[in-house]
């Protein structure tokens, strides 16, 4: 079984994982009024950067008693040094030590007063990440003028997380204002991963946490791992070149697409599509006998074969004799269409006892035949795929919410830290990554290790047959060598990215546009994840609104 990727990864944290990771700078020798500093000089850069055209009318910072408060002074003193017109709100005097000597230091530059109406920047400096619960003393007042603003049109920029939000479970508080662009420190919070539609673009910026932001101490405190666009970069370049000058099929990955039962190739065709589309060198569709003319005429490029049937079965050929030997691939996806009828059980096991050692991805009704199969047993899921898949060399499993939950033989956790551990607990007990599919998605893999997070998708992919997809482009690395959990996050970041390509085009709902112009888009998913674009001056990430 394969091991999870020991690859450099943004974190995304809880409150209390961002703030043992300033302690860790902190107690390392950096001042922690130098964080606020670079904090608020860096959303300050921003702003001049992103939004020259619209600071002309002013800016006015809304800002709090605590050191998001602080990073709000910070930010002012900057703008206001480079020229812009300032406005500083606040109801309660800087009660921290840092907010004190922000405020105390911009002091020379600052205009008090309640925002005009006229500006086009208003930015939230109100609450950070150690907000809980409902809005207190005056915020729910400060925070309707940020609703008002946003909806006169003004941009309303939030720092680390929107005012009202809970950065550790994204619950939001009655009030608290949406913002057009959240700019976080040092680490994206996981509140905000969990509400993207209230966030807006997020923008990852660099304070100076350093390795403090990856790991405090010499101890994970296993904080979600995030593949962005130049980490996704990272793993595909561990996974065998489908471009190179040299690729023959043989070496660009063969594939197995098993499923599409009767009334069902189309599951198959959009997994094979999809594989063939992530660069794999040969398809071969496993299908029912009466879905194979579907499959040739709809993916000519695939090559298509029957189910293996039981001998003496009807639909086993003429001298009823079982259906073909293992056929010669590098992955096995077993899943789309297949159906849940005796006869795609029969073929499911015999495809799993005729690829044994090659790197298996199940999906849809294959993880509906394991759960079925396991309460027959007697036993857990989890234990029965552990048997099955026991000789592969890697093993993805690719349920949603409801086929996992019908894997653990209990509900899915509505808390997202628990969900994340049953995830893990699953996984490392099936041996076999786990790619449970949702907003975000989730990855777990078998040694245990913190789990991913791809936050990356839109309401396009809440489709017939966007599963189907992702399966094909997980399949398809699994067969170019990517260990499961590289092809597991890899995947579902293209899968999701390329989504958010076409949303973003056609700017407009999940109507007029279908799984076809997501498959389309990713060609240009692949090429971003090759040649990663630069980021701007301390700017570590980005994620588009939605």
């Amino acid at each position: 079984m394969e091991h999870g990727a020991r690859l450099s990864a943004l974190r995304i944290t809880t409150a209390v994982e961002a703030a043992a990771r300033d302690r860790a700078v902190i107690n390392g020798g950096v001042p922690s009024f130098d964080l606020m500093v670079q904090a608020g000089s860096t959303a300050a850069a921003f702003l001049l950067r992103e939004f020259d055209d619209r600071l002309a009318h002013g800016v006015c910072l809304l800002a709090g008693s605590g050191n998001n408060g602080g990073d709000a002074y910070v930010m002012a003193a900057q703008l206001a040094r480079q020229g812009v017109t300032v406005r500083v709100h606040a109801r309660m005097p800087p009660r921290t030590p840092d907010a004190q000597r922000a405020a105390q230091i911009a002091a020379p530059y600052l205009v008090h007063g309640m925002p005009t109406g006229n500006e086009q920047i208003v930015v939230d400096g109100l609450l950070g990440t150690g907000h809980r619960g409902a809005l207190r003393d005056g915020l729910s007042a400060d925070c309707a003028r940020l609703t008002l603003a946003r909806d006169r049109g003004a941009t309303i920029v939030a720092l680390d997380v929107p005012s009202g939000l809970d950065a550790t479970t994204g619950e939001i508080a009655d009030g608290s204002a949406a913002a057009h662009v959240t700019l976080s420190f040092g680490t994206i919070k996981r509140g905000a991963l969990l509400q993207r539609a209230h966030v807006g673009r997020v923008v990852l910026l660099d304070i100076g946490l350093g390795v403090g932001a990856d790991r405090p101490g010499d101890t994970d405190d296993g904080a979600w791992r995030w593949a962005d666009l130049h980490g996704a970069g990272a793993l595909l370049q561990q996974v065998a070149a489908a471009d190179a000058w040299c690729a023959h099929k043989g070496t660009r990955g063969r594939v197995a697409l098993a499923g599409g039962d009767e009334g069902m190739a189309g599951a198959v065709v959009l997994a094979a599509r999809a594989a063939l589309h992530s660069g794999a060198g040969l398809v071969h569709a496993v299908v029912a006998s009466e879905s194979v003319a579907a499959v040739q005429a709809l993916v000519p490029q695939a090559l298509a074969h029957r189910w293996p049937e039981a001998a003496g079965s009807r639909h086993a050929d003429a001298t009823g004799a079982a259906a073909p030997s293992a056929l010669r691939v590098d992955a096995l996806a077993v899943g789309p269409g297949l159906g849940r009828s005796p006869r795609s059980a029969t073929a499911l096991q015999r495809l799993l006892d005729q690829h044994r050692g090659v790197p298996l991805l199940l999906d849809a009704d294959a993880l509906w035949h394991a759960a079925e199969a396991a309460a027959a047993l007697g036993t857990d899921t989890a234990s029965l795929l552990q048997h099955w898949t026991r000789d592969a060399r890697a093993v993805v499993c690719t349920p949603h919410a409801g086929e996992f939950a019908r894997l653990l033989g209990a509900p899915l956790a509505a808390a997202w830290s628990e969900r994340a551990h049953q995830l893990q607990r699953f996984a490392a007990r099936a041996h076999c990554t786990v790619l449970l599919k949702g907003t975000p998605t989730l990855v777990a893999s078998a040694d245990g290790a913190p789990v991913w997070v791809v936050p990356h998708g839109t309401p396009l992919l809440a489709t017939g047959g966007s599963g189907d997809s992702l399966a094909g482009i997980v399949a398809a690395l699994l067969a170019q060598g990517a260990l499961g959990d590289a092809a597991a996050v890899l995947g579902a970041t293209v899968h999701g990215r390329a989504a958010e390509c076409v949303h973003g085009a056609a700017r407009t709902t999940a109507r007029g546009t279908t799984l076809d112009e997501v498959l389309a888009a990713t060609r240009s998913v692949w090429s971003a994840l090759a040649t990663p674009p630069p980021f701007p001056p301390a700017v570590l990430a980005e994620l588009p609104s939605v």
